[in-house]
C-alpha cells in the first residue's frame, strides 16, 4: 500500500501544480472567496471541473494509504461531503448565475470529479 500511496501523492501533487498554473495562465484566483472572470475549459479543466479539490483528495488519500491510517480515509470521505456541500454546490450556483449558457455547457461536457460526459 506503501507504493500506491506514494504514487497517489505524486499525481495529486502534479495535478494540483498543473491546475494553478491553469488559474494563473487565465488570470483567476484560486482562492473560492475571490470573483471569477472566466470560465476555464482547457488543460486539466477537460477532465474535471475541480482539479485543485480532486489534487487535495489524492494527496491526502495517498498519505493515508501510505501510512496505513484507515481513520484518515474514512475522515476524508467525509470532508468530500463537507466539501461538497460548503464549497463545491455554491461554487457551481455562482458560476451558473455569472456566466449562464457557457458554464451550462461545461458542465453537460465534464464530470465533476473526473471524465467527461
Amino acid at each position: 500500500m506503501i507504493s500506491v500511496g506514494i504514487v497517489l501523492i505524486i499525481i495529486g501533487i502534479v495535478l494540483v501544480v498543473v491546475t494553478r498554473r491553469e488559474f494563473a495562465h487565465f488570470r483567476q484566483p484560486t482562492d473560492p472567496g475571490h470573483p471569477t472572470t472566466k470560465v476555464i475549459k482547457t488543460g486539466v479543466f477537460s477532465i474535471s471541473r475541480n482539479p485543485l479539490y480532486l489534487g487535495g483528495v489524492l494527496v491526502l488519500f495517498g498519505i493515508a494509504l501510505a501510512l496505513n491510517m484507515l481513520w484518515a480515509v474514512v475522515m476524508l470521505v467525509l470532508s468530500m461531503i463537507l466539501c461538497h456541500y460548503i464549497l463545491i454546490l455554491p461554487e457551481e450556483q455562482y458560476l451558473a448565475a455569472k456566466f449562464g449558457d457557457e458554464y451550462k455547457e461545461y458542465v453537460a461536457t465534464v464530470h465533476r470529479w473526473l471524465g467527461r460526459k
